[in-house]
């Protein structure tokens, strides 16, 4: 696997939530070290600033082009919303993030919310469970 998509959660986990940054922090020296190419919705910087909105203006700022350094942002599309229509996805959001990633050709979506792309014809891992099997 060398194109994975990362859900909006795994941003949120790996800038902000100290709790669940270990398996992010893992998993982005393990990308780091192998070359693989990490992918975001356009959609997820604007959730992220959203849900981070009472930082200091300054600080959201650098964070924001922080993740647009580190990470492949993949437009959202008229056609990607309509094609979302289609598919049963329980939460519109996750379904145009899953849009955005088979627009990349992603090979995996990592997310804490695994449910949330039942789904998915891309394979949908923890990103717990990517550093367990991609370590094997």
């Amino acid at each position: 696997m060398k194109r994975i998509f990362l859900d909006t959660n795994f941003i949120i986990d790996y800038f902000v939530r100290e709790d669940y940054n270990g398996d992010s922090e893992k998993l982005m020296k393990f990308g780091s070290d192998n070359n693989l190419n990490f992918f975001i919705s356009y959609l997820t910087v604007a959730n992220f600033a959203y849900i981070m909105r009472k930082l200091p203006p300054a600080q959201l700022s650098d964070v924001i082009r922080r993740i647009c350094t580190h990470f492949n942002v993949v437009r959202n599309t008229r056609e990607q919303i309509m094609l979302n229509l289609q598919y049963p996805f329980t939460d519109f959001e996750d379904g145009l993030q899953y849009q955005a990633a088979m627009e990349a050709n992603c090979d995996c979506i990592i997310s804490r919310n695994k449910k949330d792309f039942g789904n998915s014809k891309i394979p949908v891992l923890t990103a717990a469970e990517f550093m367990a099997t991609t370590l094997r």
